[in-house]
């Protein structure tokens, strides 16, 4: 089997909680805690904007734009947010390796204890926490108790931190929101996805992802309101093996790359074919056909087969041979070798087989050598 196969196979049978800890280097919830990132300085929340203005965060300015500035000026502002993203990502795995102090050790085991008492006397206590002196780490911890409460405060001192401009408490706040699985606080991400920005949405769709919510994600994709956020949430839906809400994203819009590769993340070989044997454009046609050798299962096997032996198109054959290269089927191309027609096919069903190697490259290199099919 290919190594991409080996990878992908090995994504689809992971439980929900082990692709959270995988893809997002987040633990699953367990008792009686869970890792939490550091604190990073505050950011303000920009302040709204008349229709025809944007606001640079790095400047005290409005800054008034030509109208068809507008989407460049925000596509750079969201690259920008996702670049500090990333990096505030990086610095807080690069200090989540240091040790708590003697201090914090103590701060840590005490919330730890509050997840044993009542909600009503341990909400004033994390209350006072998060309103306090307390360092990051304690803070985030406290996070974390609050959303294995299930009281309606609880829930909503997570969303109005969510909510906040403190990067690091935000994202923690979300995160926890996601591991808690509360049904209403879930809900109430809606309104913090819509009003937020490129960070922001993405971290909701990890929540969401880990909370099993596809409706929420699927809408996220129907609305999207750039290419980005459509193929953050398709990646999602593929993560989550959402076959049914994929589907019908390729109902009602033009496949995309992006959908393509959740097709086959998500071992939805039907809809792979239907692309592959329609009329569509040639090139996304061959796309769909490369991406049926991700599934790797057999019935893939036959699939890609029948493509190459069906058609004429050369796009759609070498698409075709690439998928049965990458699911490593050496004993198709084999056998389409021996029964080919012509000298400039045999020669690129030769030279697949070597690339893929093995015995039956080694056959038909000495049937070449001599003269035989």
């Amino acid at each position: 089997m290919h190594p991409i196969h080996t990878i992908l196979a090995s994504m689809l049978v992971m439980s929900q909680a082990a692709i959270a800890q995988s893809f997002y280097n987040m633990p699953a919830p367990p008792p009686p805690v869970v890792p939490v990132t550091p604190y990073t300085p505050a950011t303000l929340m920009a302040p709204p904007t008349p229709p025809n203005a944007f606001f640079a965060p790095d400047a005290p300015r409005i800054i008034y734009l030509a109208e068809g500035q507008r989407d460049k000026a925000q596509a750079e502002a969201d690259r920008k947010a996702d670049q500090e993203e990333r990096e505030a990502g990086k610095r807080a795995r690069n200090e989540a390796r240091r040790a708590p102090t003697e201090e914090e050790s103590l701060a840590l085991a005490a919330m730890e204890g509050l997840m044993s008492q009542p909600p009503q006397r341990a909400l004033p206590i994390i209350k006072r926490v998060l309103a306090g002196s307390q360092s990051a780490l304690v803070k985030q911890r406290a996070l974390f108790v609050l959303s294995q409460i299930g009281e309606p405060e609880a829930q909503t001192i997570l969303l109005d931190t969510a909510r906040s401009g403190d990067v690091s408490l935000r994202r923690e706040a979300i995160r926890n929101i996601g591991i808690g699985g509360n049904a209403k606080a879930l809900a109430g991400l809606q309104d913090v996805y819509n009003a937020g920005d490129t960070a922001v949405r993405k971290q909701i769709l990890e929540a969401w992802m880990i909370a099993g919510r596809k409706a929420e994600v699927y809408q996220a994709a129907v609305n999207a309101k750039s290419e980005a956020d459509a193929n953050n949430a398709i990646r999602m839906l593929s993560v989550m093996g959402a076959v049914e809400e994929l589907r019908k994203l390729g109902d009602t819009q033009k496949p995309g790359r992006s959908l393509l590769e959740a097709y086959a993340i998500s071992g939805d070989l039907a809809s792979l074919r239907k692309i592959a044997d329609g009329n569509g454009d040639v090139t996304m046609r061959g796309e769909a056909v490369r991406r049926i050798g991700i599934i790797g299962t057999e019935p893939a096997r036959v699939a890609l087969r029948e493509i190459y032996l069906g058609t004429t198109v050369p796009q759609i054959r070498d698409a075709a041979l690439q998928g049965m290269l990458i699911v490593g089927d050496q004993q198709g191309v084999l056998t389409l070798y021996r029964a080919a027609k012509t000298s400039e096919e045999k020669r690129a069903l030769l030279r697949t087989l070597t690339v893929m190697g093995g015995d039956a490259a080694l056959q038909a290199i000495d049937a070449a050598l001599e003269g035989k099919k």
